[in-house]
């Protein structure tokens, strides 16, 4: 996955809506071939919680 834009270990957050910062702690392909990224939480109010999301959802911080 060379071509993925985020790696495990960096810090990222969601790009619109909900606030969501946290770092990917997964990148994995699902069945259809798209890379997906889970992110941990590390925000106080809901830390430790993770979330899956794709490339476009995310921006680093």
């Amino acid at each position: 996955m060379t071509d993925a834009p985020f790696n495990v270990g960096d810090r990222v957050k969601k790009r619109s809506g909900y606030e969501y910062p946290g770092f990917i702690v997964s990148v994995f392909t699902n069945r259809a071939g798209a890379v997906r990224y889970v992110v941990e939480a590390d925000h106080s109010a809901f830390s430790g919680m993770l979330h899956i999301f794709n490339g476009d959802q995310l921006e680093p911080r």
